[in-house]
């Protein structure tokens, strides 16, 4: 997780390769800005905190993320 300026809070991120020279680079997960600074490593406890799911997918019609409606959270699907 990172602080991501345009989110304006702590996010997940996950690693992306620069399509010039393939070196890694995080990236956050909402708006997807490069973000080269200050990660920091959490546990699945901190990670729900947060708002993250950690676990096995919910149950088909089950609702994911923290399930507030806020709309900023969720199990993202690929």
């Amino acid at each position: 997780m990172a602080d991501c300026s345009p989110c304006g809070k702590s996010v997940l991120t996950y690693v992306a390769l620069d399509d010039n020279n393939g070196t890694e680079r995080r990236i956050c997960v909402h708006c997807d800005t490069p973000i080269a600074e200050n990660l920091k490593w959490v546990s699945p406890g901190e990670l729900e905190q947060a708002g993250y799911y950690f676990g096995p997918p919910p149950a088909e019609g089950e609702k994911g993320g923290c399930s507030t409606g806020c709309g900023s959270c969720g199990v993202k699907k690929n």
